[in-house]
C-alpha cells in the first residue's frame, strides 16, 4: 500500500513538473508584494499595525494563485493543447498567461504600497524612462 501511494504522489509531481518554475514565480511575486505592504504598515502606522489577519491573506492568496496555476495548466495540458496547438507553436501559453496575469496584478500592488509611502510611481517613471530610451534610439538613427 505504502508503495502504490508513493507511486501516486511521484506520478503527480512528474506530471506537475513543467509548471513548477510558473508557481515558483507567482509565489515569489507574492512575498514580495507581503514585504512591500509590511513595509508600507510599518512607515504608516507603526509596528503596531500589522495583523495577522491580514498576514493569513497572504497564504490564502498563495494556495489559490497556485491552485489556479496548476488548473490551468492541467486544463490546458489535457483539453485545450490540441485545439491550440493548431493555431499557436507556444507550449503552454494560457498557463504562462494567467501566470503573467497573476504576476501583473501583484506588481501593481507593490507599486501602490511603494507609492503610498514614497510619493513615487514606479510604472509613470519606467513609462518615461522607456519614452526617453524611444527617442535616443530614433536620434541615433
Amino acid at each position: 500500500m505504502k508503495s502504490k501511494l508513493s507511486l501516486i504522489v511521484f506520478s503527480l509531481f512528474t506530471i506537475l513538473t513543467p509548471v513548477k518554475p510558473l508557481v515558483i514565480i507567482a509565489v515569489l511575486a507574492i512575498i514580495l508584494d507581503t514585504c512591500f505592504g509590511i513595509w508600507r504598515s510599518v512607515k504608516k502606522g507603526g509596528w503596531k499595525s500589522i495583523r495577522s489577519r491580514r498576514l493569513s491573506h497572504t497564504i490564502s492568496k498563495t494556495l489559490l494563485y497556485s491552485g489556479a496555476i496548476v488548473f490551468v495548466f492541467l486544463l490546458e495540458k489535457y483539453v485545450v493543447a490540441d485545439i491550440l496547438g493548431h493555431f499557436i507553436a507556444i507550449d503552454l501559453l494560457m498557463t504562462k498567461a494567467f501566470t503573467t496575469f497573476c504576476v501583473y496584478t501583484e506588481v501593481k500592488s507593490i507599486n501602490e504600497s511603494y507609492f503610498s509611502v514614497t510619493g513615487i510611481n514606479v510604472w509613470d517613471k519606467f513609462k518615461s524612462f522607456a519614452k526617453r530610451s524611444k527617442e535616443t534610439l530614433d536620434d541615433l538613427k
